[in-house]
């Protein structure tokens, strides 16, 4: 298959590497502004990958189809094409695609975090409504780190791995092509599922908060299993009760922090402090260097902020939702409240919930 892979981070490294070694044309590209890793790669003709693969293929040199910084020549006659990169970096792909991805392309953000009622208002605005198959991932498929120049390590694979299309009513004709690459995808209610339980609004930017200060006097150090401490993970509890309160309220069926856990890596206990200390893929790992980290430029203002807006939205208070969204503010001396994703860049800010609901499923929007 013909695989585009939009992003050259850890992420879109160990997608391409792992698909090119299962046997797919893969073409990796960056637009130019993030190109330093693809003018690397370029020079090297590939990637080598480390650990394991999706398909069971030895690990070792991936010799990439394309490296570009022309998005619009990776994406040409491509199947699939995977936006893989931080939220706060997807919108540059999604101008180049609502322009140049064509009818009957599979467009899938991983991970999501909105990004699919993001892309869908811009592409109303480019006049492209209904056009496009495209949809959101709860998570990165792979937890994997590049390790030096053209070099990624696979260090695991979830499970099982949701994916909605916005609407959802295409989730089934997306899964059809997408499970050729990744089996391991699953259907789910909707992009407001995919994106509301990505655990990493939860683990990453409270673990860090949490640590703040040991981060800040020793830099990145080696980890075990996010730092997380007994009384870390009944913070993390607090707030994935809020979460669950959000998401039973939006009409879907709430999964807990510990249910979607299971779901991607398959471990069960008793509490989220023991769950996370029985995750193999987390055994060893580096802690963020500083504060200004993805775990809180990206997981706060695209994951919890909007969460908090779906609380408003549905009368339901979330004090500790906002007190972690507070800290991050004052840790960082930004205001996330006003960057990232709300209901108006995601546009439904003119919605009640039944006809958000509506619109996340048949893209059926409210009568004028």
């Amino acid at each position: 298959m013909k695989v585009a892979v939009l992003g050259a981070g850890h992420g879109g490294q160990a997608i391409a590497g792992d698909l090119t070694l299962a046997g797919h044309e893969v073409r990796l590209a960056s637009v130019p502004e993030h190109s330093t890793n693809i003018d690397l790669l370029k020079a090297f003709g590939g990637i080598v990958v480390e650990g394991i693969t999706s398909s069971g293929a030895k690990p070792g040199f991936a010799k990439i189809a394309l490296i570009t910084t022309d998005v619009a020549e990776a994406i040409q006659d491509a199947q699939v094409i995977m936006v893989v990169m931080p939220a706060f970096g997807q919108e540059a792909y999604m101008k180049i695609l609502s322009e140049k991805a064509k009818a009957g392309q599979i467009i899938v953000f991983h991970p999501g975090y909105y990004a699919s009622l993001v892309f869908a208002k811009m592409l109303k605005e480019a006049g492209r409504e209904g056009e496009l198959i495209f949809g959101d991932t709860l998570s990165l498929i792979f937890a994997a780190k590049t390790k030096g120049l053209g070099h990624v390590n696979i260090k695991a694979m979830k499970s099982e791995l949701p994916f909605a299309t916005l609407p959802s009513i295409n989730t089934a004709k997306a899964l059809w092509v997408i499970s050729d690459i990744y089996p391991q995808f699953s259907p789910a209610y909707s992009v407001l599922q995919t994106s509301i339980d990505n655990v990493g609004a939860i683990v990453h930017p409270i673990t860090t908060l949490l640590n703040m200060s040991r981060i800040e006097h020793m830099g990145p150090y080696r980890t075990s299993h996010y730092d997380v401490s007994p009384s870390i993970g009944r913070v993390m509890e607090t707030i994935d009760k809020e979460k669950m309160l959000i998401t039973k309220e939006l009409g879907m069926e709430a999964f807990s922090f510990m249910d979607i856990i299971f779901t991607i890596y398959k471990v069960k206990a008793a509490n989220i402090f023991d769950q996370m200390s029985q995750i193999s893929a987390h055994n060893v790992q580096m802690a963020p260097g500083d504060l200004k980290h993805r775990y809180i430029t990206e997981d706060v203002p695209y994951g919890l902020v909007p969460l908090a807006a779906f609380g408003k939205l549905l009368n339901i208070k979330t004090p500790n939702i906002d007190a972690i969204i507070n800290l991050a503010c004052m840790a960082n001396a930004e205001n996330y409240w006003e960057m990232g994703r709300n209901l108006s860049t995601m546009g439904i800010d003119n919605m009640n919930i039944k006809e958000v609901a509506q619109y996340v499923t048949f893209l059926k929007r409210p009568e004028a």
